[in-house]
């Protein structure tokens, strides 16, 4: 095998087993990411959700490398984040979360990772989201559990 060689030629033409969904993804760090990358790699138009200044806070996770500009990028990043696109909405502002609302429906697939009980303190979460999109698929993961105690 060659740097460049095609893994699975099954998808290399055509369309992939998710082609055509959409996912919109208030995401950071690892356990979300991680997913939403693997569903892109199968198709899915997965956009990411950052913040604006800060963005994702895996951007800075070791081992970096340094990127066209000279930023430094985590490498973790980097992986979990390669098939997708991104949008910069700041979600602690009523505008923000009017922009996330008024997307929901575009897609398919709305889902979160942030601490128990943030995306329903943000008003993103499924309540808010469902009252806007019913047939959306709404997934909120978390890396350390759902418990309030929970990191």
């Amino acid at each position: 095998m060659r740097l460049g060689d095609v893994v699975n030629p099954e998808f290399a033409d055509g369309p992939r087993p998710l082609s055509g969904i959409r996912v919109l993804a208030a995401e950071q760090m690892q356990a979300l990411p991680f997913a939403t990358q693997l569903l892109g790699r199968l198709g899915a138009d997965v956009v990411k959700v950052e913040h604006p200044t800060i963005g994702d806070s895996g951007r800075g996770s070791i081992p970096a490398i340094e990127d066209p500009h000279g930023r430094r990028v985590g490498a973790t990043f980097l992986r979990n984040n390669f098939s997708k696109r991104s949008v910069a909405i700041d979600l602690k502002e009523p505008e923000g979360v009017e922009l996330f609302l008024h997307l929901a429906p575009r897609f398919d697939v709305v889902c979160e990772n942030f601490k128990a009980g943030t995306a329903d303190r943000l008003g993103i979460g499924y309540a808010a989201v469902a009252a806007r999109h019913p047939q959306a698929v709404y997934l909120s993961v978390s890396g350390f559990g759902n418990d309030p105690a929970s990191p």
